[in-house]
């Protein structure tokens, strides 16, 4: 290989090194945040590691003879990566996007794959470089979809089974009552983030031994099965140990049981795939005869050019970005309500990753009884902007057995230079109706822009936000839930009312006394 090859060849190697890098950076946001997808972590490792593997049985490189459709796909997938760099930057919560760049970065590697060792190569590598895919958080509306109806299982089997052992337990939505008391979500059955990661391990292994179509299908589905049934018997022994020892035992066998089902569920899975592993092994390809083809100079000087061109243009435009102007607010407590009482920050709520918050009940003076959650996450990072935003009613109170019954307008509240915009709802529990009201409030709005809901963000909204430049900005969560008022006017007229005595300025940056600082 000669020098001038030799040097192509090095700036590939570190463009696409650069690509990738850029690829973790973005989701490790998600992988830092939510628990659900801690395992993302493992995932760059694996791939690697399947990717050395396949390189050392690669086939034999036979290089297309037709390079332009490759070449223009990869300069099509190069090109949205300036728009989907800026985007991500602004909104890092934006599911669509985060997929948007990773099918872009493992589009252009795979193009670039088949330029150097044709539909062989492609055929070959296309796995280990799609398997990074299992580590993009889902869309929203599925993954809430299958985790609700996979905790319902889980909690209607957990009952049976309580019942069967003589321990008296009832099902009340995603909810299990024993004689203790109630049980919830967050304690029995937050273990289904296994779902997922045993997807991941079950795609690895099947990979990993050369599996056929028809026994990776079987050890994907034995996995699922297996996840299930020991989030089952996870939730039997807590809520057990919870009729037994109380529920204050729960947070001491919380983790020991959660570590003990992953570790059970992945055992299983592994003597399943030892069992289903080919009998004969794989063996190592000969040295091709044909070596691979160069990627073309003016393509790899190209795209490594436009890669730090989008990269350092996308982190220029948001360092210029002016300072955060809005007016702060903080919430003053009630603290002379009638049976006001702070609610525990459980280790379940602290993982959400505020930096201060607090939780407290009351009831005023119309007999209502008023529940308010406030949290704020400091500017600085990626991750605040999803932290706040997995913090809401569909995903909270739905998760905890409480049904939505309608979502009312938008509630606008301004006080002052203080504008605030709630989404107001109806849920149910228990037979009682709970009118919710929900605020995500950002460091820096769009000054002179028209109040709109901050969880509507449409593409449109979103650009906004890259316009002006908003990133790693502080964000504050409200959210207000009345009981023992029937009608929704009402409660919105009194919660008008309340929320305006409520808000109080701030300085910048505070960390109040009446606030628990959790980091």
């Amino acid at each position: 290989m000669n020098q001038r090859r030799r040097g192509i060849l090095w700036i590939a190697i570190l463009t696409f090194l650069l690509l990738w890098a850029g690829l973790v950076r973005s989701l490790s946001a998600f992988w830092s945040s939510n628990p659900q997808y801690a395992y993302g972590w493992t995932v760059p490792a694996l791939a690697l590691f399947l990717l050395w593997e396949c390189w050392n049985t690669r086939p034999h490189a036979a290089p297309p003879q037709r390079r332009g459709p490759a070449i223009f796909i990869i300069a099509i997938l190069a090109v949205c990566l300036l728009p989907v760099s800026l985007l991500l930057e602004a909104t890092p919560d934006w599911r669509l996007v985060q997929w948007s760049f990773a099918l872009s970065v493992t589009g252009i590697t795979l193009c670039a794959i088949h330029l150097a060792g044709g539909a062989p190569w492609l055929r070959h590598f296309a796995f280990p470089l799609a398997f990074t895919l299992v580590a993009v958080p889902w869309p929203t509306k599925i993954e809430q979809g299958i985790i609700q109806n996979f905790t319902a299982w889980v909690s209607s089997l957990t009952v049976t089974g309580l019942n069967l052992c003589s321990v008296p337990a009832i099902q009340e939505g995603n909810l299990i009552r024993i004689g203790r008391g109630l049980v919830g979500i967050e304690e029995a059955c937050s273990g289904v983030r296994s779902f997922q990661a045993t997807i991941m391990a079950a795609l690895f292994l099947g990979q990993l031994w050369m599996f056929s179509l028809r026994s990776r299908l079987v050890l994907l589905g034995a996995g699922v099965v297996f996840a299930f049934f020991c989030n089952v018997g996870r939730a039997l022994l807590l809520t057990y140990v919870a009729e037994r020892e109380g529920l204050d035992a729960i947070g001491k066998w919380h983790d020991p049981a959660g570590f003990t089902i992953l570790g059970i569920t992945f055992a299983g899975l592994l003597v399943l795939a030892l069992i289903l592993r080919p009998k004969l092994g794989r063996a190592l390809a000969p040295a091709a005869v044909h070596p691979p083809q160069s990627l073309p100079a003016v393509l790899t000087i190209a795209l490594a050019a436009w890669i730090v061109l989008v990269a350092g243009g996308t982190e220029l435009w948001y360092r210029s970005a002016p300072p955060a102007t809005s007016a702060w607010w903080r919430i003053g407590w009630p603290e002379k309500q009638p049976a006001f009482a702070e609610i525990p920050l459980t280790p379940t709520v602290r993982s959400i990753g505020f930096d201060t918050g607090r939780q407290a009940r009351w009831r005023e003076d119309d007999g209502s009884l008023w529940t308010a959650f406030h949290f704020r996450w400091m500017p600085g990072a990626a991750t605040t902007r999803i932290e706040a935003r997995w913090h809401n009613p569909d995903i909270c109170l739905v998760g905890a057995g409480f049904q939505r019954v309608a979502e009312y307008e938008p509630l606008v509240i301004r006080k002052g230079d203080i504008e605030l915009v709630f989404r107001t709802y109806r849920f149910d529990a228990q037979g009682q109706k709970n009118h919710v009201f929900f605020c995500i409030w950002e460091d820096r709005k769009d000054p002179g822009a028209a109040p709109e809901t901050p969880e509507a963000w449409n593409p449109a909204s979103r650009w906004r936000a890259v316009l002006l430049r908003k990133r790693h900005l502080g964000q504050q969560t409200l959210e207000i839930a009345i009981a023992g008022i029937e009608d929704e006017k009402v409660a919105r007229a009194a919660f008008e009312r309340r929320i305006t005595a409520l808000i109080e300025p701030d300085s910048i940056l505070p960390a109040t006394d009446a606030q628990t600082t959790v980091r």
